[in-house]
């Protein structure tokens, strides 16, 4: 026995290379197999010039999530050649026959006492349509999808113990046989339809967007099952490729199901481990999963497994912008583990070299082969003690006051500061536990996503949480509220996205970057972000900022200052109004009438440094003899002021200017005031007269969708119309709408080189301009962690103050800052 043990040993030492920081990578990883998924996607890569070690380093990880005998400590699948091999005899699709014996290891690895009739549903709904194909030969698509249904629920009924039990019954002697055989007609009718409902329910959703952002084509369950078999329209290659991504996401679906059981479930307490699944990429098959993995768990947060595999050193270089050398990737997977994600350069991957023989890198560490000989085993964190039974009978007990706690979370909590306004939209103010995404979301690829943004917030304040200072107490810090319209009622006439998203993207960022050098740097003061919608076009902003008026502004942690606002608009400048005596610092905003307020700041240019760029492009234009400005003459901070400063430059003219007024009607539509002879006008005259928009977003968007149908205007593809829209167009360039309009070129003012960039740097800049201020007043004025907001006024309002060369209400500030964004 003693000898056996100590060629165990030895065969650990020469798969685990005692090399220096072996040690701590491999604690890491057992650190993060050993307790319940709570990191984002990550992959761990080993790459070697010498195969053997690759392959000798995952059989040594198998070894350590193994117990004695046929047990697990983790749960999970070893892929190598001999799978694949194994794999090959099954006479299934490539990668439909390796994922499925990956996925009953990981089926028999669960460890005891956690419940192990884990069921791969989704896994499972994938193979039966993988299964179905030859099998289909029904003339007409509607007879094919019937007979697919058919066979998908042929499998699905053999599996139901329910039906498994009544047809049980009916092949026994009378007279259970006629009870069983009428149980059976009886219950067969129902739960067909029900299954049938439950593949276009919300359960496949996951499959439906998989296959549509494949192959372009929305469609119910059935149809975007099509492109899965021979019968669908896309070739073997592309098709096997969709059997990969869809069985992938099928087994992360099921997994994350696997780590979340019902929270009176016994198995919860005994689920304290992270399922791992060991890819040996030396097949080209098993490599392929890798980066699949990888792909697809990219953005799931926390990760419901963690993937370790070996791959050959060239594709490792293409996957991961840099392979560390064992030392140094303990030390990115410890920065990782502690929560600085952008440690991974080329997320989710760690690439980690190991050493070869005859390197100085491969020699062994006495220390670190004392450790691997002493720790065999990973320990993953399974309670001890009573049965993991025995806290049933509490949750029971406490379950109708769970319920009450939640409804006073959410009406006291995290949503106690917010409505639901006449349009659907949640406004107010939220920190945690409440989200604003409700009503009209925006389905666009280049419009960042509210609730990610939100997310992101969340992260970045807890991450001001973590912060010491150098005595090892709480970092002192403030909080900073991002208040603006973040949402869009469901309206006809709004329909261009919220300039605030981008702006609230370059916020979060900012804050992110700002904390992070904020904990090295005792000159900075760390700050949290609030958010706060005031809905469409600030119709509740007033309301809004009564709430952010009742907060404290003295303190650790409290209000110090407002940014964003967003829109010049009169309804703005009232809640501005109502927040006498905090800082508030508009981000993307140019009306100069917006200053009125004594506690309001500008961080971009007025609309007169905006008239004096577009007046410049439009003398440039070859050919022109004028300009004809679109505008609102009601839209008195944006659009009339910018008008009036273009007339002032000899851009537009009484005769040719055309109003577009952004005025909704009783019927929740938009009054008619643009009409379609004047946009058959700026159209047939736009060889020699520039349209300039001076509008808002949504009144550019109203002209074009007018222009699209009229002759004079859809005829210009061959030599499309010049536009140049003033920073209202921002938005409308950044979401990349433009693109259907191919009559029209539209060029657009900005503070950077794109759409999207200029409103993130809007956003940084005013985030920025506020956590210096915040930084100045508390460090030059006093030291004591209670100070008032005044004091943050005081130094936005001194001459000196300065943030990256911008100082606040200076008209003409950085000469040369406003761009014109050419079309893209």
């Amino acid at each position: 026995m003693e000898v056996c043990w100590r060629f165990v040993q030895m065969t650990w030492i020469q798969a685990i290379k005692p090399v220096d920081g072996m040690d701590r990578l491999v604690s890491l990883l057992d650190d993060v197999t050993g307790g319940k998924p709570k990191l984002p996607s990550l992959v761990v890569v080993a790459t070697s010039t010498d195969a053997t070690s690759n392959a000798e380093f995952l059989a040594a990880l198998k070894t350590r999530l193994s117990g004695s005998g046929n047990s697990a400590l983790v749960p999970h699948a070893y892929a190598d050649q001999d799978l694949v091999e194994s794999a090959a005899k099954k006479g299934l699709p490539p990668y439909a026959a390796l994922l499925d014996l990956i996925v009953q290891g990981l089926r028999r690895r669960i460890p005891r006492g956690a419940g192990r009739n884990w069921r791969p549903q989704r896994f499972q709904l994938a193979q039966d349509i993988l299964d179905a194909d030859g099998k289909i030969d029904a003339a007409g698509q509607a007879r094919q999808r019937a007979r697919l249904l058919a066979l998908l629920y042929e499998h699905w009924e053999s599996r139901n113990p329910l039906l498994g039990w009544a047809r049980g019954m009916s092949q026994t002697d009378l007279p259970v046989q006629l009870v069983g055989t009428l149980l059976t007609a009886i219950l067969s009718g129902p739960l067909k339809w029900l299954y049938t409902r439950r593949l276009n329910g919300r359960s496949t959703r996951w499959f439906r967007d998989l296959v549509k952002n494949k192959v372009g084509e929305p469609g119910d369950f059935a149809s975007q099952a099509f492109p899965l078999l021979s019968i669908g329209d896309l070739g073997e290659e592309p098709r096997e490729t969709l059997h990969r991504q869809v069985l992938v996401r099928a087994i992360l679906e099921d997994l994350s199901d696997l780590m979340r059981p019902g929270r009176i479930s016994p198995r919860r307490r005994r689920r304290r481990w992270t399922p791992v699944l060991l890819l040996d990429g030396a097949h080209p098959r098993v490599a392929a999963l890798v980066d699949e993995f990888a792909q697809q768990m990219k953005d799931l947060r926390p990760a419901p497994l963690l993937v370790i595999g070996t791959l050959d050193p060239e594709h490792a270089a293409r996957v991961a912008k840099i392979t560390h050398d064992v030392p140094d990737a303990a030390t990115t997977l410890n920065r990782f583990v502690d929560g600085e994600r952008a440690a991974l350069p080329e997320a989710p991957y760690l690439a980690v070299r190991l050493p070869v023989a005859g390197e100085e890198s491969a020699e062994e560490n006495p220390a670190v082969r004392t450790w691997i000989e002493s720790h065999p085993r990973v320990t993953p964190q399974v309670p001890g003690g009573l049965s993991a039974v025995a806290p049933l009978s509490v949750v029971v007990a406490l379950l109708a006051g769970a319920v009450g706690f939640g409804g006073y979370q959410y009406l006291l909590g995290g949503c106690s500061d917010t409505k639901i306004n006449a349009s659907g939209e949640r406004v107010g103010v939220i920190e945690a536990g409440c989200s604003f995404v409700s009503g009209k979301i925006v389905d666009n690829d280049r419009v960042p996503k509210l609730a990610t943004l939100e997310a992101q917030a969340v992260e970045n304040n807890s991450d001001v949480d973590k912060l010491k200072d150098r005595q090892g107490n709480p970092r002192y810090y403030r909080t900073v509220i991002f208040f603006g319209p973040l949402t869009r009622a469901d309206q006809a006439e709004s329909t261009a996205p919220p300039n605030a998203i981008w702006q609230l993207e370059g916020v979060v960022h900012k804050q992110k970057e700002h904390n992070e050098l904020a904990d090295s740097d005792d000159g900075k003061v760390p700050v949290k972000l609030v958010l706060a919608n005031s809905g469409d076009r600030f119709a509740d902003g007033r309301w809004v900022a009564e709430r952010i008026a009742e907060r404290k502004r003295a303190g650790r942690g409290e209000l110090a200052a407002v940014i964003g606002i967003s829109q010049s608009r009169p309804q703005a400048l009232e809640a501005v109004g109502r927040l006498s005596g905090i800082p508030v610092i508009g981000a993307a905003m140019y009306g100069s009438g917006m200053t009125a307020n004594p506690n309001m700041f500008l961080s971009s240019p007025f609309n007169a440094a905006f008239a004096e760029e577009i007046a410049k492009w439009v003398r440039a234009q070859p050919g022109t003899q004028g300009a004809a400005v679109v505008y609102d003459p009601d839209d008195t901070y944006f659009s009339k002021e910018l008008h009036a400063d273009l007339n002032e430059r000899n851009v537009g003219s009484q005769e040719k200017d055309v109003v577009a007024k952004e005025v909704p009607a009783v019927n929740g539509t938009t009054a008619p005031t643009l009409e379609t002879d004047d946009v058959e006008r700026l159209c047939a005259e736009a060889d020699a007269v520039v349209p300039v928009i001076a509008s808002r977003g949504d009144q550019l968007l109203k002209l074009l969708s007018i222009g699209a149908h009229v002759k004079a205007c859809k005829d210009r593809v061959d030599r499309p119309i010049r536009m140049i829209s003033g920073p209202g167009g921002v938005v409308v360039a950044g979401s990349g709408v433009l693109a259907n309009y191919p009559w029209v070129k539209v060029w657009v003012t900005g503070l950077a080189g794109t759409a999207e960039q200029s409103e993130r740097i809007a956003g940084a800049n005013a985030f920025g301009m506020a956590a210096q201020a915040i930084a100045n007043a508390h460090h030059l004025t006093t030291q004591v962690p209670v100070w008032e907001v005044s004091q943050v006024l005081a130094c936005l309002r001194d001459p000196e103050f300065d943030y990256d060369g911008l100082k606040p209400n200076v008209p003409g500030v950085d000469e040369g800052r406003i761009h014109i964004i050419e079309p893209s």
